[in-house]
């Protein structure tokens, strides 16, 4: 094949990709949520896709698939073709934990995906119900103490199940972790009676904290939040290195187009910007931000250090 021609072809080839790239979208696009219904992942999830839907001109449609701290849904997603058609919503419990607790993990994070953009970033808290008889953290490490192994915690995501064993291991207390799929059945169960306490974002505690039926203990994130002022974080607390962030992002499968995830991200940021989901994001105490491929990719790989050298001073096993 002579030089001219192959200079052809290949012109020809990056004409036909940039042409089927500009097309995009010309099909209902899949966000999957690997959390249940109710969850904040899932509100926020509905509600960027929601705007995305009308800016892209196609329905992008959610698809809840719980379980495996978020491992079913984000393994659908890593085997899928990277076209920008499925898409997976990402927290740090479903990405960056998985590789830390687990030692049959489901799909490798930083092979099999290209982040896109993060959404935003979700204050953590450890609630209590509003007749518990614990008002502090004090409070529930002193009755811990006072009756071994006989407190639990709510393990809904593998973030809250570290932040927690963090807690056991710097108060020297055990509270014994209950697992269940998803945030809402663990806050059902703490407002039920049969949990002591229980991790859970802010965006899905708002309600039951607004209507007085539960109580924040702490913000186990690294800042109070402007939405409770009068929350204390655990380092404030005397709980050293004690930083717990969320954040909510979206991903697609690795080798999707650089181009598809550049409009993506857009279309996110858009989103995120505009006054619906602004509102929301009030409402339920959600801090926006949107980062960039590269960014999102960087922030990842900073948590998977961190969180790994918290579990394993916290000494968690992989199971």
């Amino acid at each position: 094949m002579t030089l001219k021609k192959a200079l052809v072809i290949a012109a020809a080839c990056v004409a036909l990709c940039a042409q089927a790239q500009s097309a995009y979208p010309n099909q209902p696009i899949k966000l999957i949520v690997p959390f249940t219904p109710g969850s904040s992942s899932d509100v926020t999830a509905r509600a960027v896709a929601q705007k995305i839907s009308i800016q892209l001109g196609q329905p992008v449609m959610i698809d809840n698939r719980p379980g495996a701290n978020g491992g079913i849904g984000m393994q659908a997603v890593a085997r899928s073709k990277p076209d920008g058609y499925t898409l997976v919503v990402g927290t740090v419990s479903s990405t960056v934990v998985p590789a830390i607790i687990s030692k049959a993990v489901m799909f490798d994070l930083f092979a099999d995906f290209k982040p896109v953009a993060t959404m935003a970033n979700t204050p953590l808290l450890l609630t209590v119900t509003q007749d518990s008889p614990l008002t502090s953290v004090a409070d529930l490490v002193a009755a811990a103490k006072k009756a071994p192994k006989t407190l639990n915690y709510g393990n809904s995501a593998g973030l809250y199940r570290i932040a927690m064993e963090a807690l056991n291991h710097q108060a020297d207390i055990d509270l014994l972790g209950i697992p269940f799929k998803g945030p809402a059945q663990a806050a059902t169960e703490l407002l039920a009676g049969r949990l002591t306490v229980n991790p859970d974002a802010l965006g899905a505690a708002g309600p039951m904290l607004q209507a007085k039926r539960m109580r924040a203990l702490a913000v186990l994130g690294t800042n109070r939040t402007s939405s409770l002022p009068e929350v204390p974080t655990m380092i404030e607390l005397g709980y050293k290195g004690f930083e717990f962030n969320g954040w909510l992002g979206v991903l697609a499968p690795a080798g999707t187009p650089t181009p598809i995830i550049d409009r993506l991200n857009k279309e996110i940021a858009a989103a995120v910007k505009s006054s619906e989901v602004q509102a929301l994001y009030a409402r339920l105490g959600l801090e926006p931000i949107v980062l960039s491929s590269q960014a999102y990719s960087d922030e990842m790989k900073k948590d998977f250090a961190k969180y790994e050298s918290v579990a394993k001073k916290a000494g968690i096993e992989k199971e």
